[in-house]
């Protein structure tokens, strides 16, 4: 479960990223969104439910990041292309900083694509590919996460299973 947490973190880190901008970053359309997340050769494919609160919430997780002095924006830009690139620093133990650029292709109503490159090799850690499937399943909260083993596990309840 602690790895899980590990990606998913991972997962709103690239969001926060992508969100740092005052108010002219995208949002997300509401709805349940299926997400593969790859890393280290290793894939992981969830579902997720996303509603006005799960999004407001994602922000304002962004903006604790930021306030916590382990991570730290060192910009946003939105590209001609509609593309948007994002670079973090973030000290994780004393002394240690990990520098990461994050491009973001895509169309946050429909699909959108993650790219996460460790600085300054470029080589590229994580990828995330989401795509709207549509309505959020019955019963289905914001932020409700359908783990690959049928699991529920809410985001915006860290640690509690359905």
């Amino acid at each position: 479960m602690r790895h899980l947490l590990t990606i998913l973190s991972g997962l709103g880190l690239a969001s926060v990223s992508v969100t740092a901008q005052a108010d002219t970053y995208p949002h997300q359309r509401l709805g349940l969104w299926t997400s593969t997340m790859t890393s280290s050769g290793r894939a992981m494919t969830v579902k997720s439910c996303v509603d006005a609160a799960s999004e407001a919430q994602a922000n304002v997780l962004s903006q604790s990041v930021r306030k916590n002095a382990m991570c730290q924006s060192l910009g946003v830009s939105h590209n001609p292309d509609g593309s948007w690139t994002s670079s973090t620093s973030c000290e994780f133990r004393k002394g240690v900083k990990s520098v990461t650029r994050t491009d973001v292709t895509g169309d946050f109503n429909s699909h959108v694509k993650f790219v996460i490159r460790s600085m300054p090799s470029n080589r590229v850690e994580t990828t995330m590919d989401m795509t709207w499937i549509g309505a959020c399943l019955p019963g289905q909260k914001g932020g409700d996460v359908i783990l690959p083993d049928g699991r529920v596990m809410n985001t915006l309840v860290a640690g509690r299973d359905h």
